[in-house]
């Protein structure tokens, strides 16, 4: 699949798995979600679709802007939890985080970066920069590992061991793309809005 629908599946199912009970919890599903789903194709720098993987990417750390742009001015204490408690914490999880996106970028296409290694070990680093992070992060990147499974390259969920596994139904940019990207922009304003009602 594409970087718009990673990007948008990714907040879709954080959203949907962390059922968030304010705007609070509402936002960090939105924001850690969103870098989950796209975090895989940080792998896509040496390849045809790494144009695409960006677009993803810029809107995922959009998100993420806008998102500790909101907490400063509604107060809701993100970017001050990150900065002020467990600081070395917080430091350790950002190079950690650092050194899996170099390893990621330099790595082929749909090795490391699409594996349950990478999903475990930037889930982490994810968690030990801001713990309410984590869980939403790993679902929005397990999102983008279940979507290529569907289509018609193989991804390497255990590597390094083995040649990975693909259903094959699918191409990565064609009619399901579109329609998964379609279903996902609908859902997220919809989920959002769920979760606010039911709060």
């Amino acid at each position: 699949m594409m970087g718009k629908t990673h990007y948008v599946i990714g907040m879709a199912t954080a959203i949907t798995a962390t059922q968030p009970k304010n705007i609070k919890e509402c936002v960090i599903a939105l924001s850690a979600g969103a870098l989950g789903g796209v975090f895989a194709d940080i792998d896509t720098v040496k390849n045809d679709y790494k144009h695409d993987a960006l677009i993803g990417q810029l809107l995922a750390y959009g998100t993420v802007g806008i998102v500790l742009l909101f907490d400063y001015f509604a107060e809701l204490g993100i970017l001050s939890s990150i900065v002020h408690e467990n600081f070395i914490t917080t430091i350790v999880g950002l190079v950690m985080y650092l050194i899996i996106t170099i390893v990621g970028g330099i790595s082929k296409h749909r090795t490391f970066t699409h594996s349950f290694l990478a999903v475990l070990l930037s889930s982490i680093a994810m968690t030990l920069i801001y713990m309410p992070f984590g869980i939403p992060y790993m679902i929005g990147y397990l999102s983008h590992l279940g979507l290529d499974i569907l289509n018609k390259k193989k991804v390497p969920l255990l590597f390094p061991k083995g040649d990975g596994i693909c259903l094959g139904w699918c191409y990565a940019n064609k009619v399901a793309n579109t329609v998964f990207m379609i279903l996902g922009f609908i859902a997220v304003p919809v989920l959002i809005i769920v979760s606010m009602i039911t709060q």
